[in-house]
């Protein structure tokens, strides 16, 4: 399909602290199948990504490590905290890179090391030194398989309809955290943990290859990339860095995840500590899936229609609500629409990150920004789980905490309102051609 292009033009929009440049984009054409396929790509690559792949089954390893090298559970979920230190410090670098050399390449070196680095958590011989280096090694070159790599992609493509793209290919990262977790306690039951980290390991490098080969830009690494960058319609990195928005953007999702990913290593610890069975416990983590899959689409309908912070709030309100009642009843019905309510909120942090920082600083330096966003995202995940695991420890139960996670919940729903009005231009008039009704 071909669709006219905007006449060349440069528009300044001003608004409060920030400018935006809206100049042409040059796009090449592409036909519907384009943009359906790198949906697919993007949702392939985040269902065998770092999030499922070792995120949403490291509660799964908890219990057989710790009960193996004697280790409580703050040590145990140190994996977890230490991964994702790796990701928060380097997803600024990461998002920078995309933006040189091109984001296919950099998630396929990624995944490459990645699946090779999960796989390696295998030879885990009790020493904590190796069970943190090697997590954070994860975590490194885990950051351009999550949605840090795969959703830069779809700003390149859909405008109009951002909010929907956004919200189909992360149901590939909920689909990966409603089957990894189960395949890991299959695996992890039927032929020990090291086995189950090896295979998880292998598999993850078929399908990011797989993901890599179904994905395209529009924009393109090199001399031309530069070129495209400039005319990009956005704001430059040095503005954004010095605008209030982008540090608020970091703070919502520093303080949303701190919350909700918090409960990634310690939620079927929490179900087995009610007197539920191993296999119970392991549907929990399924049941976030759950809400993964159903808060992406919803979230990213939603936010194309709505203003995303008044979503945002929404979301932020009911994953409080489920923390709370982990807390408050023991009925297994009752922690199943818990995990699922938590799982929603994760989904929709998911969409919103990108989806904020296209809004408020549109193409021009997205990748950077991004990366700077997603970094918030990665320090609350490290801060909440040693901070829960620690408390678990030292109190022997979750009780305090979790009624101190859903506030920060709220919290962060406040500081989301006080972004305002999107700052980029209508969305209808921004040249980035899509397919009819796209």
């Amino acid at each position: 399909m071909t669709q006219k292009r905007p006449p060349a033009e440069t528009v300044t929009i001003r608004n409060g602290d920030t400018t935006m440049q809206q100049a042409p984009q040059p796009a090449p054409a592409a036909g519907r199948w384009t943009y359906v396929v790198v949906i697919l790509g993007a949702a392939l690559g985040m269902l065998a990504g770092y999030a499922p792949l070792f995120n949403a089954t490291a509660g799964v390893f908890v219990q057989p490590l710790a009960q193996e090298f004697g280790w409580g559970r703050s040590e145990a979920s140190l994996s977890y905290a230490a991964s994702m230190f790796g990701l928060a410090v380097v997803s600024p670098l990461v998002g920078t890179m995309m933006d040189r050399f091109g984001i296919r390449r950099v998630i396929a070196a990624s995944a490459l090391v990645f699946g090779i680095a999960t796989a390696c958590m295998a030879l885990q011989d009790g020493s904590k030194t190796m069970w943190v280096s090697l997590s954070v090694v994860v975590g490194v070159f885990g950051a351009a398989t999550s949605v840090l790599g795969y959703l830069a992609v779809l700003p390149q493509w859909f405008d109009r309809r951002l909010g929907l793209a956004l919200g189909i290919a992360m149901c590939g990262l909920g689909a990966g955290t409603v089957l990894m977790p189960a395949t890991a306690q299959y695996l992890v039951t039927g032929y020990g943990w090291r086995t189950a980290y090896v295979a998880l390991g292998l598999g993850s490098i078929v399908l990011s290859l797989l993901a890599c080969a179904l994905l395209r830009e529009r924009r393109v690494p090199g001399m031309a990339r530069a070129a495209s960058k400039a005319a990009a319609p956005g704001v430059p990195l040095r503005e954004a860095l010095r605008s209030y928005r982008l540090w608020a953007i970091w703070g919502v999702f520093i303080l949303a995840s701190s919350a909700t990913l918090s409960l990634g290593p310690h939620l079927p610890a929490m179900f087995a500590d009610k007197g539920f069975s191993p296999a119970e416990a392991a549907r929990s983590a399924s049941m976030v899936g759950v809400g993964l899959l159903v808060g992406r689409i919803l979230t990213g309908v939603l936010i194309d229609r709505i203003h995303a912070p008044f979503v945002a709030c929404v979301f932020f309100v009911g994953g409080a609500a489920g923390i709370y009642l982990l807390g408050v009843t023991r009925d297994y019905q009752l922690l199943l629409v818990a995990a699922t309510l938590i799982g929603l909120t994760i989904g929709a942090e998911g969409d919103l990150i990108s989806y904020l920082v296209r809004s408020y600083f549109g193409l021009r330096a997205f990748g950077a920004l991004f990366g700077i966003a997603f970094s918030g995202y990665g320090f609350g995940a490290v801060i909440g789980p040693i901070g829960l695991g620690g408390w678990f420890d030292q109190h022997g139960n979750y009780d305090t905490a979790l009624l101190v996670l859903p506030c920060m919940l709220l919290a962060a729903g406040a500081l989301t309102l006080s972004l305002g009005r999107y700052l980029r231009p209508s969305t209808h008039g921004s040249g980035l051609p899509e397919p009819a009704g796209a």
